[in-house]
């Protein structure tokens, strides 16, 4: 998928539009929800409610919608695959290795509100200490934080070896992530599944 559609989208107004990357990381994040919501209101996060104009006629911004829609399906086909093969689309550094700053902060930024209780799902879990290096990518106060732990660890040379190849470990990681929010909200334990304590905040 090239997303042509997206792309002149995005280039139209590149100051406010997210990138396909940040916008692809953010649909992944989508897939991670534990609130489920429509398709069409994770689009609208992205690109903002669809314009009459567009529903009228076969415009770019229509067209766009319809990629990401499609994308928001293959990543869902990908992840749920008894042999999963999820495959982000990642920005590329001149020197060429993959740069994660957009797809992760789009990520995050999908699962803020569910961020806490992910931690908690995945705390003393290897896939724990691999969505914490994966936020140090990320831009804003998450990514400051995970890059401050990540400096003030002991092992702090080791970890900053993983966090550069946290692309890696996306084809492992969200897979199990998504499995266990399928199990979560088809089993209706999300509010249940952290203890009392955490819920309040203490």
């Amino acid at each position: 998928m090239d997303f042509p559609s997206y792309r002149q989208w995005q280039a139209q107004a590149p100051g406010t539009r997210p990138d396909l990357h940040l916008a692809d990381g953010f649909l992944a994040g989508a897939l991670m929800s534990l609130e489920p919501m429509p398709d069409s209101q994770w689009l609208d996060a992205i690109m903002g409610p669809i314009s009459e104009q567009a529903v009228s006629r076969d415009l770019v911004e229509t067209r766009a919608r319809k990629e990401l829609l499609a994308r928001l399906d293959q990543a869902r086909v990908q992840m749920a695959a008894s042999n999963p093969h999820y495959v982000p689309i990642l920005a590329v550094k001149a020197d060429g290795e993959f740069d994660l700053t957009a797809w992760s902060s789009g990520f995050y930024e999908a699962i803020a509100d569910d961020l806490d209780m992910w931690q908690y799902l995945l705390a003393g879990q290897r896939e724990g200490g691999l969505l914490a290096l994966l936020g140090s990518h990320a831009v804003g106060e998450m990514g400051n934080a995970a890059r401050r732990y990540i400096a003030s660890h002991p092992e702090a040379q080791a970890l900053s070896e993983i966090a550069a190849r946290s692309w890696e470990v996306l084809s492992r990681l969200l897979p199990m992530m998504y499995e266990k929010r399928r199990q979560i909200v088809e089993g209706g334990t999300t509010a249940s599944a952290m203890p009392a304590s955490r819920r309040a905040g203490s």
